[in-house]
């Protein structure tokens, strides 16, 4: 479980802030909003509120950016650019290195995790873990900017190979990530939280893991046949009209290009695609006549395809208790099928793994005391300096019961548009 994710010169953070997902102690309310484990009261969800502009994809991005290098960053070009943007509106910021620095809780025990990194290479990486609550450091890495050479510290509870690994590790790869590569006993799981148990879905992708799920599941009939009835009864109870699914493979031999597509460049464009193309149609059977009728997804509303995409995803979730982290999760979707699909992370028959559902929205519907705790609800706001501000609903104590879309809405907690009229001449 996630429990606490900082982030430091990245696009709009200048300063360090945080999103932790440590329950308040304080606060009874909804008690199926959290869960103990490893002596920490975790929240099972957060939502983030803010103006356009103030942060909140940023936030989500950051935690995209760290995953994907912890995954990819030994499978990259050596020497190729990674994908940090310090803050630019700020002389000495956009020299800086961008850091990110992930606390969770996996398989029982507590890691803290993190690194920092210019365009070119790690400037540092490091990290702890808490068996039985006490800090261990495992290790720390320092970079060649900060040192005559790059330096390396072990904590005395890191066993098996490090050297090696260590002199394996490019200037631009995390030393997790090689000691991963090479199955290395204590480090592995670290990384497999990043791999399995985090998902951070963009507003605007088009995640294709619900496609890909029920693909593969297709030479193993109990878990197609599940799985397809899970997808077909998660459509069917958003209202959306589908009574069906099918999936075939299109051999990448068989796609038509434009005619001024030459030979080559198909053979190109064929040599990169590599694997079989997915074809997903849903099926809508036409009341009174009996006839069924077979709709290319991509001929779908925007709310049908959306939710398909969210399919696979929330089941998943929700089985093995991964951390689910959604930009923009209100977008084509209707607010009464938004509630609904966060609803199962808080109810503890429904949500038995840990599940986390962290979400950026501007429904304010959602502002439910009855839905959401007030140490559930996190805003973002620009400075003064154009810089990302993050901070907890709780910091302004709201009353137990507080109309708190009201409060939102009249600018009481911040983290709202200032508006003008607008003209046209």
């Amino acid at each position: 479980m996630l429990v606490e994710f900082r982030v430091e010169n990245f696009r709009s953070f200048k300063d360090e802030q945080f999103l932790s997902m440590v329950a308040s102690g304080s606060d009874k309310t909804l008690p199926g909003n959290c869960t103990e484990t490893c002596k920490l009261k975790l929240l099972h969800g957060a939502a983030l509120y803010g103006p356009n502009a103030s942060g909140k994809s940023n936030l989500i991005t950051a935690l995209d950016v760290m995953q994907s290098l912890v995954l990819g960053s030994t499978s990259s070009k050596p020497g190729g650019f990674m994908p940090f943007y310090p803050f630019l509106f700020d002389a000495t910021s956009r020299h800086k290195p961008s850091s990110f620095e992930v606390t969770f809780i996996h398989k029982g025990e507590r890691y803290q995790y993190g690194f920092s990194a210019t365009r070119r290479e790690i400037a540092e990486e490091w990290l702890y873990a808490f068996p039985k609550g006490r800090a261990q450091k495992w290790f720390r890495r320092v970079s060649h900017e900060s040192a005559r050479e790059p330096l390396m510290t072990w904590g005395p509870t890191l066993r098996g190979d490090r050297t090696s690994l260590w002199q394996k590790t490019r200037p631009d790869a995390l030393f997790l990530s090689v000691a991963a590569q090479w199955n290395h006993e204590q480090l592995t799981p670290v990384y497999e939280w990043f791999q399995l148990f985090l998902r951070v879905l963009q507003a605007f992708s088009t995640p294709d893991v619900t496609e890909r799920a029920l693909h593969s599941a297709s030479n193993e009939q109990p878990k197609k046949d599940r799985l397809h009835r899970y997808v077909h009864s998660f459509l069917q109870d958003a209202d959306l009209g589908v009574s069906g699914l099918d999936i075939s493979e299109v051999p990448v031999d068989e796609l038509k290009f434009p005619g001024e597509v030459s030979a080559e460049q198909r053979k190109r464009i064929l040599e990169q695609i590599g694997h079989p193309i997915l074809q997903t149609f849903m099926l809508h059977q036409v009341a009174g006549t009996g006839n069924t009728f077979k709709l290319p997804l991509q001929e779908e509303s925007d709310g049908t395809r959306r939710m398909f995409d969210l399919a696979i995803p929330w089941l998943e979730s929700l089985i093995n208790g991964y951390t689910v982290v959604v930009d923009e999760i209100e977008s084509s979707l209707h607010p009464m099928l938004v509630r609904e699909l966060i609803r199962p992370y808080f109810e503890p028959e429904l949500n038995k793994s840990g599940a986390q559902l962290v979400f950026a929205t501007h429904d304010t519907r959602l502002l439910d005391p009855g839905l959401l705790r007030r140490d559930q609800v996190w805003f973002t706001e620009k400075d003064e300096r154009a810089a990302t501000r993050l901070y907890p609903l709780s910091d302004y104590k709201p009353r137990k019961g507080e109309a708190l879309q009201k409060g939102y809405l009249s600018g009481r907690y911040g983290a709202v548009p200032i508006l003008r009229a607008f003209h046209i001449e």
